[in-house]
């Protein structure tokens, strides 16, 4: 029987790919590691099979960490990605494959340095295994296989939820990864250079399918960034851009909190004990994901639009990925297109799909037929559109 660690196996994304993956491989044993071993023994329990079990792990301990992953054959990282590193180098030491839910550009370009080791364990690592990354570098490199020149890769997402909530606030996903977003300088590949600009710059309207329509987007830091100028350099890539979709009101809550000083990262006294204000926030902050009560009812459209030359003609390629909250798990749209990659690609490394070895993006070793056709199981849709300019 197959052997997969989820590490962060309880949380809001974890939790989601354990459910993916029991649903659909029968023949794998699924480990739920979580700092909070209780918690992981009790979801481990709710599936009540034998071949779900749950454990305690503190990933900064490289030793320990390496101990629970002896025998696995993957590895699939989603805790927060300051910690991708130390994961990384305990599958070095136990000898297995390892993807995570991407490193925020900074942390994956740290990441790839461990190419070399990797290569030589002969051991894969895929970077970037979620929604964005992850099913935009697929589609990137899906149309690319049209063009014969690539001038613009550019990558957004649009949004439109309908359910009803009781509570002034929703956090869409983890704060500490909000907070990077809206401080961070996001990167910006233009005129064949990656520059750093301001963070929430660049705003553009982006048109979406309907119900979606128009959206207010702006460059915000992500992974694809690290890796799409040299994965479509032989195609002559020149301009790249990711760009984030929230609305004003949200955006106005999230400035509000930076600007009061609630993401600091210097340390302050609590109570007689020393914390910085940015993990006490985040903490509070968990308390305004969706509940579990809460009917969710929303939809996320991902989407990567190529401009290039395709038969010596000036073309543009839209791929838009269709989501919607999953009803019978309850999650929203978001949550449901991230965390169905990673259980997708550990399952094709399990299969031998995936034949390179060394730190890989996903466009570099993901193969985008077999990938679209287990996310339309999952009834997640790849739509297409190639329009003349």
């Amino acid at each position: 029987m197959k052997k997969i660690v989820v590490l962060g196996g309880t949380g809001g994304i974890g939790s989601v790919v354990v459910k993916d993956l029991f649903s659909t491989r029968r023949d794998c044993e699924i480990i739920i590691g979580a700092s909070n071993e209780k918690k992981a023994k009790e979801y481990a329990k709710s599936f009540n099979s034998k071949r779900v079990r749950g454990i305690g792990v503190d990933v900064n301990n490289i030793d320990q960490t390496a101990k629970i992953l002896k025998g696995a054959d993957v590895c699939i990282n989603c805790v927060v990605y300051y910690l991708n590193l130390q994961v990384m180098r305990a599958c070095l030491k136990s000898s297995v494959h390892y993807l995570d839910l991407g490193g925020l550009f900074h942390m994956t370009r740290k990441q790839l340095k461990l190419n070399k080791q990797f290569k030589k364990n002969k051991l894969i690592a895929v970077l970037g295994c979620g929604s964005t990354p992850g099913i935009t570098n697929v589609m990137a490199e899906y149309s690319a296989r049209f063009f014969d020149k690539i001038n613009e890769i550019h990558i957004s997402f649009g949004d439109a939820d309908f359910t009803k909530y009781n509570q002034p606030f929703v956090l869409p996903y983890t704060m500490y990864t909000l907070f990077d977003e809206f401080m961070m300088k996001p990167a910006l590949f233009t005129k064949g250079k990656l520059l750093m600009v301001e963070p929430m710059s660049g705003e553009k309207l982006l048109k979406f399918p309907k119900p979606v329509g128009k959206a207010s987007g702006l460059y915000t830091l992500h992974s694809e960034l690290a890796t799409f100028p040299s994965s479509f350099k032989n195609k002559g890539i020149k301009e790249c851009s990711f760009r984030v979709t929230f609305s004003e009101d949200f955006r106005n809550k999230i400035k509000f909190l930076i600007e009061s000083g609630f993401a600091s990262e210097k340390d302050m006294k609590f109570g007689g004990c020393e914390n910085k204000p940015k993990h006490i926030t985040a903490k509070i902050m968990d308390q305004w994901l969706p509940k579990k009560e809460t009917k969710i009812n929303d939809l996320e459209y991902v989407r990567v639009e190529i401009i290039g030359k395709i038969n010596g003609k000036r073309k543009m390629m839209i791929l838009d990925c269709l989501t919607k909250s999953h009803k019978k798990w309850n999650i929203p749209a978001g949550t449901y297109d991230t965390a169905v990659p990673p259980s997708i690609i550990a399952q094709m490394m399990i299969n031998n799909k995936i034949k390179q070895y060394g730190v890989l993006p996903p466009e570099k070793c993901i193969n985008p037929e077999l990938f679209f056709k287990e996310l339309r199981k999952r009834n997640i849709k790849i739509f297409k559109k190639i329009e003349s300019l």
